[in-house]
């Protein structure tokens, strides 16, 4: 993963207000676009990066661990997530195997606030997706990391949490 460094005091309070994105959330009007499914990004250039770094911005502002793009009324697959001080663009990310061990833990999401329930997904994935850059990528992932990659990616897919309970 590459590095997100953040920049510190007055700088990074008016980056972020100024970039930060309004999160759709279920009792919105616009509610509907958390239910569809996103299109694949064909075009890395300077634009995706714009959406990337706010949804960065939003996702930090929000305390969130992940963010994807139709949570904010963007209908393109990219979701970022949050690991420790490093945030990381995922583009046309696609789950490509799944362990069999599951584990039932407790989510919520920036789109259902202060709504948390209990959900069973796979422990580990594998997962193919496009950097920012567009160079294609593999990881494999476990724990929390594959369970905020696995929400996200749901909402790439037009599926929010509340389903999977």
């Amino acid at each position: 993963m590459l590095p997100y460094y953040l920049p510190t005091g007055r700088q990074a309070v008016l980056l972020i207000i100024k970039t930060m994105l309004k999160i759709i959330t279920f009792r919105d009007p616009d509610s509907a676009f958390l239910y569809r499914p996103s299109k694949k990004i064909a075009d890395f250039d300077k634009k995706l990066k714009k959406i990337a770094e706010d949804l960065k911005n939003t996702l930090l502002r929000n305390d969130g661990l992940g963010l994807a793009a139709p949570q904010v009324g963007k209908n393109i697959a990219i979701c970022v997530i949050r690991t420790g001080k490093s945030v990381e663009s995922f583009c046309n990310p696609e789950i490509t195997a799944k362990s069999a061990e599951k584990d039932k833990m407790e989510e919520g999401c920036l789109s259902f606030p202060n709504v948390f329930l209990e959900v069973t997904r796979p422990r580990a994935i594998t997962l193919t997706y496009q950097n920012i850059e567009g160079k294609k990528k593999k990881i494999e992932a476990a724990g929390l990391l594959a369970r905020t990659l696995q929400h996200e990616i749901d909402h790439l897919n037009g599926v929010a949490f509340i389903e999977r309970t």
